[in-house]
């Protein structure tokens, strides 16, 4: 049984009104994190959104290593996926999505001229597991701020339009997990991109599990991070280096581990991509 999980009633209620949602949009957009793109695609959302098109954007694209995006890529389209890659603070948002709609309503759009319907702006359900980057794409492609944005999970939780120009409207959706995780290591994933709040998992487990991913992957980073010698008492070494004493002069463990797994997510130690092809 997973030690990771978080599933707070708010996600229960969200996924109910996507489900009705999801009826009357043309396309979904799924975000995904491109550190996680199979920990971050959500099996009950899979379920629900059934055969509706799909713009597949995996977010954070910074922070995972390049080679494992292009794979990506390659492998989401050829599943059928309509795919981008997204950096959201260095590319042009509005104008990929938008240009990618083209690409999903092609078929739609030429359907209806033919048949004399006057077109309409599409409309997409924007959906992904909390913390996948939804907000801040949302915030790129209107004007104004239109969406609450916090480095944290569970900030979002109404659904709201947001018109993004005269051909493509988008739903807002929260941020949804699932009520159990299909294997452990998924669920540490997870907290290792920082889609569960740390109260979902038990912080020796997943900082552990990122420690070691590192000492045998990518010892020179951990090395070069926190001017390490050696990897023995990794967390009193991270402590001493970053001066999380405690009153008697003894490492503060427990800080030194959060300190360690902020920077994991946050892509300071470096680029990671933990759903590897």
């Amino acid at each position: 049984m997973s030690q990771v999980h978080w599933y707070p009633g708010h996600m229960a209620k969200a996924m109910r009104l996507i489900e009705e949602q999801v009826k009357i949009v043309d396309f979904v957009i799924e975000c995904r994190d491109a550190r996680a793109p199979i920990s971050t695609s959500n099996p009950a959302l899979n379920r629900v959104l059934n055969q509706k098109r799909r713009l597949v954007i995996l977010t954070k694209s910074d922070l995972a290593e390049p080679g494992q995006n292009e794979k990506w890529v390659k492998h989401l389209e050829s599943e059928g996926h309509v795919v981008l890659l997204l950096d959201v603070l260095k590319d042009p948002v509005k104008k990929l999505i938008l240009e990618k709609t083209e690409i999903v309503m092609k078929e739609k759009w030429e359907r209806d001229k033919r048949r004399g319907i006057r077109p309409r702006p599409a409309r997409a359900l924007i959906v992904g597991v909390p913390n996948v980057g939804k907000s801040s794409i949302i915030n790129k492609i209107v004007s104004k701020k239109a969406a609450s944005v916090e480095n944290r999970p569970g900030v979002t939780q109404a659904l709201k339009l947001v018109k993004v120009s005269d051909k493509l409207e988008i739903v807002d959706t929260p941020g949804v997990l699932w009520p159990k995780f299909e294997t452990e290591e998924m669920g540490i994933h997870i907290a290792l991109i920082g889609s569960i709040k740390e109260t979902g998992y038990p912080l020796d487990l997943v900082t552990d599990f990122a420690k070691d991913y590192f000492i045998e992957a990518m010892p020179q980073a951990l090395i070069s991070r926190y001017q390490l010698d050696g990897f023995d008492n990794f967390y009193e070494q991270i402590a001493r280096f970053r001066g999380m004493l405690e009153a008697n002069n003894l490492e503060d463990i427990e800080k030194a581990k959060l300190h360690f797994l902020s920077d994991v997510q946050n892509g300071k130690v470096a680029r990671i991509t933990w759903d590897r092809l």
